[in-house]
């Protein structure tokens, strides 16, 4: 379509009124332009560069899997990042009480509480309130930006209704959810890389933003803490798979975008240390810094010049809500300045960058009508622009060029994610029902961009097996992930951890037992294979059962090895081990600790719960270091015995704790050593006495030492004899 060109003998402003029916309207302003050219050939040219065949889409999606490769092999191996997200389970139905999460994801903030019912009730009750970050916070500092979120809340909590319970000494917990590229520490921490979607914070970047958030909210005198920092996909996907556990991938399409899925810790050789028990763990990839191979606009290289992070997130420039209207808005001033598009002048406020906004060019595109008439009404309102009917029709078309590009290339994104897991898993993505996650502004109101994705998808995997791959929309699946994923990380639930040890012999009598939560006697007594929400995993070596209590979604195998881990660590000190080794060895005297020597090992295996060392010759080393410091001690301890005789004899008079209270004292007036004293006294067990009302015999203990030296003048070191 092209529209006959006029020219214009000098730039200047007037006043346009060319509608009846805009009589009464405000006037608007305008600037004239000259060498002027076809708006045809302007749209064709972008029409002909925003296109996605099918080769550049399966280019795009070839390219999307390379790069999660190279990212997984080393840190900094592709554009994408590739970030671990530590979560490493995920909810199971069982999370009981209240949680909170914040939801910073873009240009609007968003607290929210929910309360879980467990299995039975699930999710009991939810509340949220959302807020805009106001533009000069968005470029102001650290501290400011963090007070109004903590101060936000503040407020949001002061407003919890009875409909939601917190148990009596608890504190309230968050889930953090962040949607900023951050480089995760642990589950509860992560350093901020950069700032995205339009943000200049300063005094944010490489640092602990969860440190930032808590500092603010003790600052407002908030009482809560984080204990999940999340992306907004990761909480996504943690929100799906609590309804549908065939939920592998999360996308968020929104202000901005991001992707997360379900990975092999196998298939990840950056990976360090130790792995999941559960053997999978959730990548961020941070899919908007991708770039290989998407086709790029004249408008999408100035936009991006002009952009606060140039040359960057050109996937999220191409394919998010915060820039698909503002490349339309460059495309139409092109066409407005060089073609004529609505006139003779270029609307001054069509000028202004980012004034017409994505869910402007959604609301037209939803205009079905004859004349057009809500198109003609938002470029009006939006951009100062009085148009015709074929202008309409001009702007139709540079939209949805725009937005099918931004479409189909992230159609082609998650194709990429799930070609990797069908590669790695060999077959076993493609060929069963697989769950894609979707959440943002973006996917939820733009039905034509919903369209044009579902479209790739089934056009880069065939019409059978993409049958097969399931693209839900998961509403606020991020707000409600992120305080699924604290509750399951929450330190007041003691999540993935070993609750109690137990070594029992054939008639049940119990030979070994330690707990690391307090439980009632009554249900120490009474043990089931499923203990409350968790489950007894046992194995028997001759005559003893040796039964751990753990998380019910915890991988049994692993702890089954842990089990013969610990007997493979008694046999070397016991050879053998059996059951008479563990009653004549658990009162075993030992000057470290008054444990016994089983407890030693014990506390070197696994301590609070967690397993603290899974190396045999490890353990071995540090009991083997125990052993020789106890006889260190009690080689001094035989030196240092003829100094207690006196002690003995006290002890005969009902005297033995308060001479213990004071012979110290004596013994150093007479050269006894400090060391000497100290290798008898912690051999000792003894109960401490009322001080105050033996006051009188401390005086007299002390006196009869003096006495004693001064009077038949007898030596320190012969005192005993």
């Amino acid at each position: 379509m092209s529209v006959a060109a006029t020219t214009s003998p000098a730039v200047g402003t007037l006043y346009v009124s060319r509608f009846p029916w805009s009589r009464g309207m405000p006037r608007v302003t305008m600037a004239l332009r000259s060498n002027v050219v076809s708006v045809g050939s302007i749209l064709t040219k972008l029409q002909q560069d925003c296109a996605t065949p099918f080769p550049v889409i399966r280019h795009v999606a070839d390219s999307m899997t390379a790069d999660m490769r190279a990212g997984l092999a080393v840190d900094g191996g592709s554009n994408l990042k590739m970030i671990l997200s530590y979560v490493d389970s995920l909810p199971s139905g069982n999370e009981k009480g209240l949680f909170y999460a914040l939801d910073l994801g873009g240009t609007n903030f968003r607290a929210l509480r929910v309360q879980l019912g467990g299995k039975e009730e699930r999710v009991v009750a939810t509340e949220f309130e959302q807020l805009s970050i106001p533009q000069e916070l968005m470029f102001g500092t650290s501290e400011e930006l963090f007070d109004f979120i903590a101060s936000t809340l503040a407020g949001f909590a002061e407003k919890e209704s009875e409909k939601f319970h917190l148990p009596h000494g608890r504190q309230r917990e968050i889930g953090f959810t962040f949607s900023f590229p951050v480089k995760q520490t642990s589950i509860d921490s992560g350093i901020l890389m950069k700032w995205t979607k339009g943000f200049a914070v300063s005094g944010t970047a490489g640092r602990d933003v969860v440190a930032c958030l808590n500092e603010a909210m003790e600052r407002q005198g908030v009482d809560m803490r984080v204990s999940a920092l999340v992306n907004d996909t990761v909480g996504t996907l943690a929100g799906a798979r609590y309804w549908d556990d065939d939920v592998l991938v999360a996308v968020i399409l929104g202000t901005g975008t991001n992707a997360c899925y379900v990975e092999r810790t196998d298939c990840i050789p950056k990976l360090q240390g130790p792995k999941s028990s559960s053997g999978r763990t959730i990548i961020n990839t941070e899919w908007g810094a991708f770039s290989d191979g998407i086709p790029l606009t004249a408008f999408d290289r100035d936009m991006d010049a002009a952009s606060i992070n140039p040359g960057e997130q050109i996937f999220e420039k191409t394919i998010s809500g915060m820039y698909l209207g503002e490349i339309a808005r460059r495309a139409l001033v092109s066409m407005a300045e060089e073609g004529s598009l609505f006139g003779m002048a270029v609307p001054n406020k069509l000028s202004t960058p980012f004034a017409l906004r994505t869910p402007d060019i959604c609301a037209m595109q939803q205009d079905k009508s004859d004349d057009l008439q809500a198109v003609g009404s938002i470029l009006h309102n939006v951009a100062g622009v009085e148009s015709s009917l074929s202008e309409r029709r001009i702007v139709l078309e540079v939209c949805d060029a725009i937005v099918k590009r931004g479409g189909r290339l992230a159609g082609a994104g998650i194709v990429g994610i799930l070609q990797k897991m069908e590669q790695d898993s060999k077959g076993t993505i493609f060929n069963k029902r697989t769950v894609v996650a979707m959440d943002g502004g973006l996917y939820e109101h733009y039905p034509q961009y919903r369209s044009y994705l579902q479209d790739a998808v089934t056009e880069l995997l065939g019409s059978e097996t993409s049958k097969n791959i399931v693209i839900e929309h998961s509403k606020d699946g991020s707000g409600i992930g992120a305080a699924l994923l604290a509750a399951t990380n929450s330190n007041n639930r003691l999540a993935m951890m070993i609750r109690f040890i137990l070594l029992q012999n054939r008639q049940g009598k119990t030979r070994l037992a330690k707990y690391y939560v307090p439980l009632e006697d009554s249900e120490k007594h009474k043990v089931e294979y499923e203990f409350r929400t968790h489950k007894v995993i046992y194995r028997r070596y001759a005559g003893l059962f040796f039964a751990l209590c753990v998380d019910i979604t915890d991988n049994e195998l692993a702890y089954l090895e842990c089990i013969h881990l610990f007997v493979e660590i008694l046999d070397h000190f016991f050879s053998n081990v059996c059951e008479l080794d563990l009653v004549f060895n658990f009162h075993k005297l030992c000057l470290i600790s008054v444990s016994s020597k089983v407890y030693l090992i014990l506390d070197e295996f696994i301590l609070a719960g967690e397993l603290q060392e899974t190396s045999k010759r490890a353990i071995i080393e540090r009991m083997g270091e125990l052993e020789k410091l106890d006889c260190y001690f009690l080689t001094h301890l035989k030196q240092a015995s003829s100094y207690f005789v006196i002690l003995q004899i006290l002890a005969r008079n009902c005297f033995f704790n308060l001479s213990i209270s004071i012979a110290p004292v004596s013994l150093c007036l007479y050269g006894v050593s400090l060391c000497e004293i100290f290798g008898v006294f912690i051999s000792c067990s003894y109960d401490i006495m009322d001080v105050y009302k033996q006051f009188a015999i401390v005086i007299s203990c002390n006196l009869l030492l003096f006495q004693i030296v001064l009077l038949f003048q007898v030596d320190a070191k012969n005192l005993g004899a």
